[in-house]
């Protein structure tokens, strides 16, 4: 199964059901849960777990992954950085809760940021494609790495794999866009992504698909069942199911895919 993740999410809940549920599942949004699974997958990659780093995880929203990346790297310190208020204080109690001591979140926009060398790793998971100006954003996280630093991009990808006839029959008539997710561009193909991150002036080091055929049929059942508002019973009838397949998308890797990784590199 996937790795236990965002089980935190219970301090800041109002809802009892959903509290039990987080304490005891972790995280409930399933292809969230997938996504954040696939980028701790690339941080693990890097072969960087027995030394110090200082991270960023650009775009931290209620600080899941920030938090995930702390627990699991004690001796880095990790900072999540989000434009949202409201994100920002949900993130800062969960870390609060569980005591982190080497995590701190603060408000702040990546179209601005201005740091310069101060990283030596920076996540910005599912956030790109909720920017107009993607190009500004990138030159300066690469501008953010101290060098030989990594940046690790996911998004959306393009053109999307087809997906279940019940999401296409469901989608116009509940009237749902991507837009209702925020975004400003449906995503990015490896040539798009691997062409910005060479002009925000990194390299390249690795570029592919998750979400693949398991991972995307787990995220269609998970919106057909209605989202992050499912029938409870149904819900946890499915659960495990999903986990399996989520595992499956994490450990099998496709040609194609719903979604991109993509890992850059900032020469010295």
């Amino acid at each position: 199964m996937l790795a236990m993740y965002g089980q935190e999410k219970w301090v800041c809940e109002p809802s009892a059901l959903r509290r039990w549920g987080y304490r005891l599942l972790g995280e409930l949004h399933v292809p969230g849960r997938i996504r954040g699974n696939h980028v701790i997958r690339a941080i693990s990659r890097l072969g960087c777990d027995d030394r110090p780093l200082r991270v960023l995880d650009a775009g931290s929203g209620r600080g899941d992954l920030a938090i995930a990346v702390a627990k699991q790297h004690p001796n880095w310190q990790v900072i999540g950085v989000d434009l949202a208020l409201d994100r920002a204080a949900y993130a800062v109690e969960a870390a609060k809760y569980l005591g982190l001591k080497n995590l701190e979140f603060r408000i702040g926009d990546l179209a601005t940021l201005g740091l310069e060398n101060e990283f030596d790793l920076i996540v910005n998971s599912d956030v790109l494609e909720h920017i107009e100006d993607d190009r500004s954003v990138l030159r300066n996280l690469f501008r953010a790495l101290r060098p030989g630093g990594h940046l690790i991009v996911t998004s959306p990808s393009i053109p999307q794999r087809k997906h279940l006839r019940l999401v296409r029959w469901r989608e116009p008539r509940i009237n749902f866009s991507v837009r209702d997710y925020g975004h400003v561009r449906h995503g990015y193909s490896k040539r798009d992504i691997e062409d910005k991150f060479r002009e925000a002036g990194g390299r390249v080091v690795s570029t592919y698909f998750t979400f693949g055929f398991f991972g995307t049929l787990a995220f269609d059942i998970f919106f057909v069942m209605g989202d992050s508002a499912p029938n409870p019973v149904v819900f946890a009838v499915m659960f495990p199911w999903l986990l399996g397949l989520g595992f499956l998308d994490l450990h099998f890797r496709s040609r194609v895919g719903s979604a991109i990784l993509a890992v850059g590199t900032k020469g010295g």
